[in-house]
Order: C-alpha cells, then sequence, then structure tokens
C-alpha cells in the first residue's frame, strides 16, 4: 500500500514511516486517519505583495491539491484566483504538474489573471495568448510555465491546445460559461480536458438560470460522476408546469450539490479576516420639472391600467422612463436627452466624494454607477466642473483602455472617482483601492447590482467599506428593494407599476 514507506524500530515499536505526499494522503484519509493535506503542511503561500492566504483560501487549496477534478464555488471576492495560483505552484513544486492553462472571461485575462500571476508568484512565466490565430500560436509555442486564454480563443488554436500534452493542469474560471453542453464551446473545452490530469472549475453561481445549468458543469469537470442525460437530470431537478415551462423542485438546490462534487464552496461573509460592510440610503427631493414629469408619467400608468392595455413592453418603457426621470436625464422620442433640474441630486453626490457628509467620509477612492449611459455622461461633466480627478468605463471604453483605467485607479495615486456603467464591471475585477460604491441610481439586474459592489468587496480589501443608494422616488426606493430582497426586477416591474399607482 505504501510501496515508499520505511518500517522503523521506534522505542521497541515496529512502526511504518510514510512520506507526506498527496497519494499517501489520500490513502491514508480513505483508511479514515485524519491526516492534514501536504499544502498545509508543507508549503509557504509565496505572494509578492505581502497577502497572507486567509484560512478559507488555504481550505480552497486544500481541495485543488487532494482531487484531480474539482468545483470551486466559492462568493466572488473571495480569493478563487490567488488559491488557484498556489495550488498549481505546489503541485509543480512537488513534480505532480507541469504546465497550467488557464481559461477565462477575455475582459479578466490581463487585469485579473495576468497581474494575479505577477503579484502572488512573478517567477512563474506567463503566456497570455490573445490576438489573431498566428499570433496565439507564436505565444503557445513559447515555453511558459501557465498560459491564458479567453473561453472563445479555445476554439482558434484547439488543435494546438489538444497536442499539448505538457499542459497537464486546467482551469476553467467563470464555468458556468459551459452550462449548455450542446454549444461548440463546451464541446472544445470538453474534448481539450478529458485526458488532463486536474482539471478544475471555477465560478460563484453555477446555476445562474436553473438548476440544470449545473449538468454542463458536471460533465465538463467531472464527466465519469455527471448525470447520465440532460433529459434525466430535468426531470430530477424541475418539474413541467405548461408545455413550454419547467420550474425547479423542491430540494433541487440539494440535488444540485450533490452533482457538483467534489466543491467546496465560501461566501464572502465567511472570510472573517475583511472589514464590514455598510449600506445606506440618501434620500434626495426632486426638482420641480422632475416632480411634474414624475406625477405625469405615473398618472399616464394609471390610465393604462384602469383600461388593461398595459402590457411588458410598454410597462418596461414607462417604467425606465420614471427612473430616468428621476436620476435626472431622460431618453426624448426624438433621440436626444432631456436633462431635469437634478441639482439636488448632484450636489449630493458631489458632497460624498469630497467628504463633506461626516457620516458618508471616505477618505479612498470612490465608484460610481448609474444603469443610463446619458446619468454618467452627465455625472462625468459635473465631476470635471468641480475639478475632480476621474475616469469614465462605459461599453464603447476598449478593453486596452479599460485596463490601463483599471491599472491606474488601483494601483496609482490617479483617479478618485471611477464613474462607470455598472455592466462594464466585469467578473472577477479587483477594486480594492476603493471603499465607497455610490449608486447614483438603480440598476434592474441583480446579478449586475451584486457584481458592481462585489469590485470592492474582495479579499485585499483592508478598510470598511459602504454602499451609499441615492434616492428620490417611490420607484427607486421600490427597485433597490426588490434587489435588496435578492430579487430581479425583469419579471416584477408590472407589478411595481401596480404598486406606484395605488399610492
Amino acid at each position: 500500500m505504501f510501496p515508499h514507506g520505511k518500517r522503523l524500530d521506534y522505542d521497541g515499536l515496529d512502526v511504518l514511516v510514510v512520506p507526506h505526499g498527496i497519494d499517501e494522503t489520500r490513502l491514508l484519509r480513505n483508511l479514515n486517519w485524519p491526516v492534514p493535506s501536504p499544502i498545509e503542511e508543507h508549503y509557504d503561500f509565496p505572494s509578492a505583495d505581502g497577502k497572507r492566504p486567509f484560512t478559507k483560501q488555504v481550505l480552497t487549496c486544500v481541495l485543488m491539491t487532494m482531487h484531480f477534478r474539482a468545483f470551486v464555488l466559492n462568493d466572488m471576492g473571495t480569493g478563487k484566483t490567488k488559491a488557484c495560483i498556489w495550488s498549481f505552484d505546489f503541485l509543480r513544486r512537488i513534480g505532480m504538474a507541469k504546465r497550467m492553462l488557464v481559461v477565462c472571461p477575455l475582459s479578466t485575462v490581463r487585469f485579473t489573471w495576468e497581474r494575479e500571476f505577477f503579484n502572488t508568484i512573478p517567477n512563474l512565466k506567463v503566456a497570455v495568448l490573445t490576438g489573431t490565430a498566428e499570433k496565439r500560436r507564436k505565444l503557445l509555442a513559447e515555453k511558459a510555465d501557465v498560459y491564458i486564454i479567453n473561453h472563445d480563443g479555445v476554439g482558434v488554436i484547439y488543435r494546438e491546445l489538444k497536442l499539448r500534452s505538457d499542459i497537464d493542469v486546467i482551469c476553467f474560471d467563470e464555468a458556468a460559461t459551459y452550462r449548455h453542453a450542446k454549444t461548440d464551446r463546451f464541446k472544445l473545452a470538453y474534448e481539450l480536458a478529458i485526458t488532463r490530469p486536474y482539471v478544475w472549475g471555477m465560478t460563484g453561481s453555477p446555476t445562474p438560470n436553473d438548476p440544470t445549468d449545473a449538468f454542463g458543469l458536471a460533465k465538463l469537470i467531472t464527466p465519469e460522476t455527471a448525470p447520465r442525460s440532460f433529459s434525466h437530470f430535468r426531470q430530477e431537478t424541475m418539474v413541467n408546469v405548461s408545455q413550454f415551462k419547467w420550474v425547479p423542485k423542491r430540494g433541487a438546490a440539494d440535488t444540485v450539490a450533490k452533482v457538483l462534487q467534489p466543491s467546496v464552496r465560501f461566501t464572502l461573509d465567511e472570510i472573517t479576516e475583511l472589514p464590514p460592510i455598510y449600506e445606506r440610503e440618501v434620500e434626495i427631493e426632486m426638482g420641480e420639472r422632475q416632480r411634474k414629469t414624475y406625477a405625469m408619467l405615473k398618472e399616464h400608468a394609471a390610465a393604462l391600467l384602469k383600461e388593461g392595455t398595459i402590457t411588458a413592453v410598454n410597462g418596461g418603457v414607462l417604467f425606465s422612463k420614471l427612473l430616468q426621470t428621476s436620476i435626472g436625464w431622460v431618453y426624448g422620442d426624438d433621440g436626444k436627452t432631456y436633462e431635469l433640474d437634478n441639482h439636488r441630486r448632484i450636489a449630493a453626490l458631489l458632497d460624498i466624494i469630497t467628504g463633506k457628509v461626516d457620516s458618508l467620509r471616505t477618505d479612498a477612492k470612490v465608484l460610481v454607477f448609474s444603469p443610463f449611459i446619458s446619468a454618467m455622461h452627465g455625472i462625468s461633466a459635473e465631476l470635471k466642473k468641480a475639478k475632480i480627478d476621474f475616469a469614465e468605463v462605459s461599453g464603447d471604453t476598449t478593453s486596452a483602455e479599460r485596463g490601463e483605467i483599471f491599472q491606474a485607479f488601483q494601483h496609482t495615486a490617479k483617479f478618485k472617482v471611477l464613474n462607470a456603467h455598472p455592466q462594464c464591471m466585469s467578473h472577477g475585477l479587483t477594486l480594492t483601492a476603493a471603499d465607497t460604491v455610490i449608486w447614483f441610481g438603480p440598476t434592474t439586474k441583480l446579478e449586475t447590482y451584486e457584481q458592481a459592489n462585489a469590485r470592492i468587496r474582495r479579499v485585499g480589501q483592508t478598510r470598511k467599506q459602504q454602499i451609499i443608494r441615492l434616492l428620490a422616488s417611490p420607484v427607486e426606493r421600490l427597485t433597490y428593494s426588490r434587489l435588496m430582497q435578492r430579487r430581479d426586477l425583469q419579471d416584477t416591474i408590472l407589478d411595481i407599476i401596480a404598486e406606484l399607482t395605488e399610492e
């Protein structure tokens, strides 16, 4: 059982001395010996930025090194990236791994993954496989310890990746991307991973839509124990309530948890070493034009409800107009943007940023989010007038420009404020140079709201944080309330409109 063990006479006892390796530890644990994992006892967890691992990060490394295939389902901000780097480095040191391929979203290739390798173990040579097919092939041909590629980039150089048998560790970051097992993206990833010794799937949201999302994830990471078919798994986790509609069964989460094994799951709240976070709402009075426009829109909504002619489409438009009016910039039917008298809202924003409100004071940097591009541009104009050093990020900002802005914001004294559209705040992005998030107005998407807030609430944050929500109207209060209840608003907009007209 232990070919590398040695028998010794120890004070009259016949003792078997066993190397404290991964294989030996697995076997001893199967024999019910509570042996600590080797990485806990024999690894120094190096970090060029001086950040030591939190307890939950060490436990995550234990899972990744003790299992050939595993799921890391830790919440966003819990330090999954660093745990992956340490796990690979340890396996490499003890001769159980040679090279790793990280497959991740394009937006996190450089700013998150490449930078985290540099900040953790800079002596590891990292190659970023982006650009044209020819450029990717050339970079892959170069000798490196780690290769990083975006999800869709796998298909560009699939044949070359398939031939690289020396790449024996694959980490799929944001692995829920592969939840649909019939897509070409999934099939290529599956064929690439099936022969590799170590395969890790990392995601804080394994089932973003339905319990059945876990099927593709399980088939990719642990194919030998995955459900035998999608239809069978759907029968286990969902109920068919009409010809085209399925809803989750009670206990579906437990079924999913059993399928996604072995796994580790820690929430951000369990990272006890992180400073606390506070959430506050700041009420602001609307201007005269805002109030009149809001009242007119509300009256129109009431009329549609009374007539029974309100639909998801016209209701959604009305809802959006009410939010725009509350914030202060409204899109007209002619395609132009009309600014209302929202000077009180702007003043409140500037007072918080400049530290004039003692209860909301911060000496660190600030993230400002607005759900509408028109409002974002309007805020930028006001920040410029106030001579506040800021950067603006939207869907029009190129990937290269974003990288430069995020780098400067996080690692230099440049930019007091990052004024951004919240949907541009990608998974895995760390902006802990800020400790305050200000929502100039509410988004309607729960995932967007949580992801944007998570940019400051991450491992590496050393200050208390605050989420500040500005509001001036009932529609904003109801929208924030739904987000606090962790409900996506797309299915409840008509309900909100009905509530507004009852007041």
